[in-house]
């Protein structure tokens, strides 16, 4: 028997690898859910998140306010 050279070896192993994605393309798997029903799930409660008021020791920064004049650089 003959030993294989690198580029022979490259070439099977590309071949494999073709082979295995063509596999993996052929198997169908469902990736959405169709339904009806749009919106949070049913019997989910909605989230609050809590208040500053809510959690002791806890300085907030003030909102930035919108700037009165336009970014100009000079």
């Amino acid at each position: 028997m003959t030993e294989k050279g690198v580029k022979e070896l490259q070439r099977e192993l590309k071949a494999a690898e073709m082979r295995q994605r063509a596999e993996q393309r052929e198997v169908v798997t469902k990736n959405r859910d169709f339904s009806m029903y749009a919106g949070p799930e049913p019997g989910q409660e909605r989230n609050t998140h809590p208040g500053t008021r809510d959690i002791p020791d806890v300085i907030t920064m003030p909102k930035k306010r919108p700037l009165k004049k336009e970014n100009i650089p000079w």
